[in-house]
């Protein structure tokens, strides 16, 4: 009985071996009496090994007789070309067995491969043997490697349960299956599966799944178990939070065992679908607070589970845990890759699109590629036109919008509803049932429209916005270029590329505002020129831009040659621009200092500059930078003290966009006393002392602001 049990043991964690790397594995000794039936079994393996033809030169008993002896895995090429993985699995001082796992073949080798067969086998056969070669894969060094450290660690999972065997000692068993835990490619469709083998056999217990919570949702579905028959209904099932032993855990988020469970009502799950456990346990699958699901297993049989076999199940779980999080993270990252790609995309054909419908319809169309999400719209009510303007994606039907459109006509556009044009940020809504974010296409004091998102949860919609408000700005923008409401397409352009750095870099976008904020304010102590403290302002907002690229976009406006300048001295090159006179030079220096104030501190820009600078010059720029109280330097997220007027709300946004005291209060035509008295304020709900502060916390801040529902 216990050797039946062992040898179901290994070929369970040989099944999940061969399924994660793609070969066929056995385990046999030097009499090629095999310890386990092949997994993964192929066509060519079995021509090779002798399986089908017993005249083939390279037996199992003939690559055994050659490896004896081996201490570790090695790679074993036959004589055909082909090859194997073959590792030794000890037992006390013997080697009584061998795992063979294989076949693959360097790319390079196939031809010699097919004349070799065709040398070698008669030719009744050898057409048997060129489709098998058809399949077989070439793999390179890096693929090799891994297997290596994979195969080792299944060698040494299945010593283990050989020595458990003689002795009954689990505990090395036990380690070495966490370590081959560690090791499965998280990428191999065959990963959870493997998982749950692991977790099986570390338990002790007869069968085990994993239910998915997918972005959060309130209910989970089991998507993959072991150890239950194929056609049970197991697979698929779903349950709330909270409900039965598994949406308990789910909703404590902590370990849940129950013994007895077939006497307790909440074992109906199971019970439903012709499983009748008697002892249940379930682990949470989270990490850094976030949950992915639940890792459970049960037995029939059993009455309990002990301590130390739970504690393992732990480790496992952890293991688990981690490694789903690393997955959910890259693939959160190659999403956000995605948006940007979308965002560029929509950029680049802003200004190619000149059809004004075939612009937003195509903007609609990448954004529900990007966002994937069951209610999406734009609305447009543009000062003098018909109504309400409904776009959608192709996918949507355009009337189930319909009504939404006359909410949002009485919502925003009605008679006597109060302004909310004010507002910059999402808007969060409630509308029949779903829970809507709306982003306002705003420019100064008009509501434009809105695009209209559902998302699935909280997490949808933070990973989103970002690319979504993004997108609402580039809609404005072609919207007022197609009504000819721009002063300056060149100075559009340049505030274009700064807010693109806010989907791209958003450190980067900061550090500019920081930038200008402090070069503008230099050049106005020094009463430089106005078109100095412009082409200043400019320059600060695209420094983290290449000026190649900008000449490209806007231009060679003064602007891109200051970053020029400002790329030759960070570079080390003390000469000057060719053609450039002497206060153009001065501003690129001007433009260097306090960008290397901002990047090296206080303390440290001075001696860290990468060229020499004249005395007068560096005095002054010292004299103004010692003088300023705010630092820039990353703060903590927004704690808003108090909630902001209207007036306060549009001054603020005025900041965020970069704008000093004097041009706030002439876009707004109020004096520059006012201005500051309102700042103040600003300032003291916001917990801050400063204009750095007050940005640096406000784009660390996404959340949306709330409009209730009247």
């Amino acid at each position: 009985m216990m050797k039946n049990k062992l040898k179901s043991n290994l070929q369970m964690l040989q099944d999940a071996y061969s399924s994660l790397c793609g070969l066929t594995v056995m385990i046999t000794n030097q009499a090629d009496e095999r310890l386990t039936e092949p997994s993964g079994m192929t066509d060519m393996v079995g021509l090779l090994l002798g399986f089908q033809s017993n005249s083939a030169e390279d037996t199992i008993l003939k690559i055994i007789e050659k490896v004896q002896g081996i201490t570790k895995p090695i790679v074993y090429e036959t004589i055909s070309g082909f090859k194997l993985l073959v590792a030794p699995v000890k037992s006390g001082e013997q080697t009584p067995y061998y795992i063979i796992a294989g076949v693959w073949v360097d790319g390079s080798t196939k031809e010699l491969i097919t004349g070799k067969i065709k040398e070698t086998i008669s030719p009744e056969e050898w057409q048997h043997w060129i489709r098998a070669l058809d399949s077989v894969a070439g793999y390179n060094k890096q693929y090799i490697d891994r297997y290596f450290n994979q195969l080792e660690a299944f060698a040494d999972a299945a010593t283990a349960l050989l020595e458990r065997e003689q002795n009954g000692n689990n505990s090395s068993n036990n380690l070495q299956l966490l370590n081959l835990v560690h090791l499965l490619d998280s990428e191999s469709p065959s990963w959870t599966q493997g998982v749950l083998g692991i977790f099986v056999r570390v338990l002790g217990i007869e069968f085990a799944g994993y239910a998915s919570n997918v972005m959060n949702s309130e209910y989970y579905t089991i998507i993959e178990t072991t150890g239950i028959q194929k056609d049970n209904p197991l697979v698929g099932s779903s349950f709330f939070v909270g409900e039965g032993f598994l949406g308990q855990v789910g909703l404590s988020r902590q370990m849940g065992y129950w013994e007895r469970a077939d006497r307790d009502p909440r074992v109906s799950f199971f019970t439903s679908k012709g499983i009748k456990p008697k002892v249940i346990i379930c682990y949470p699958v989270k990490y850094k607070n976030k949950q992915f699901g639940l890792l459970f297993g049960g037995d029939s049989l059993r009455q309990e589970i002990s301590e130390a076999q739970a504690d393992m199940g732990m480790l496992v779980a952890q293991q688990f845990s981690a490694s789903i999080y690393h997955k959910d993270f890259e693939a959160e990252y190659e999403r956000r890759r995605m948006r940007i790609d979308a965002f560029l995309e929509i950029t680049q054909t802003m200004m190619s699109i000149q059809n004004r419908d075939n612009f937003l319809q195509m903007v609609m169309e990448t954004v529900q590629q990007q966002v994937h999400s069951s209610f999406i719209c734009l609305l447009l009510h543009l000062p003098g036109g018909e109504g309400t303007e409904i776009y959608t994606a192709s996918t949507a039907p355009s009337e189930q919008y319909t009504d939404y459109v006359s909410d949002v006509e009485i919502t925003y556009f009605g008679d006597g509803v109060p302004a909310v044009s004010m507002l910059r940020r999402p808007i969060q809504r409630e509308w029949r049932g779903r829970e809507l974010v709306e982003f306002p296409l705003v420019f100064e004091q008009r509501l434009l429209g809105l695009i209209t998102v559902q998302f699935d949860n909280e997490s949808h919609n933070k990973e989103c916005t970002t690319f979504l408000r993004g997108t609402s700005g580039l809609v404005v923008t072609k919207l007022l270029a197609a009504a000819k409401e721009i002063l300056s397409d060149k100075k559009d352009i340049i505030k274009l590329l700064h807010d693109t750095l806010l989907m791209w870099r958003p450190e980067a976008y900061n550090k500019g505002i920081l930038v200008k904020q402090l070069a503008q304010g230099l050049l106005q102590e020094l009463k430089r020129p106005a078109e100095e403290l412009e082409w200043m302002g400019q320059a600060s907002l695209l420094s983290e831009y290449d000026p190649g690229l900008l000449s490209g976009y806007v231009g060679d406006i003064p602007a891109v040659g200051l970053l020029r300048q400002l790329h030759h001295y960070r570079s080390g090159q003390n000469g000057e621009e060719e053609g450039r006179s002497g206060s153009y030079t001065f501003l690129g220096k001007a433009l260097l200092m306090v960008y290397w104030y901002i990047e090296h501190g206080e303390k440290e820009w001075r001696e860290s500059l990468p060229i020499s600078i004249d005395d007068p010059i560096l005095r002054s720029v010292e004299h103004y930078l010692s003088a300023q109280s705010s630092s820039p330097i990353a703060l903590s997220p927004l704690d808003s003290k108090g909630s902001l007027t209207s007036r306060e709300e549009e001054i603020l946004n005025l900041v965020l966009q970069g704008l000093n005291n004097k041009e706030i209060a002439e876009k707004l035509f109020i004096s520059t006393h006012t201005v500051k008295n309102h700042i103040t304020k600003v300032y003291e709900k916001l917990g801050v002392n400063g204009r750095a502060q007050a940005i640096s916390q406000m784009y660390n801040s996404s959340l949306p602001y709330t409009l209730k529902k009247q």
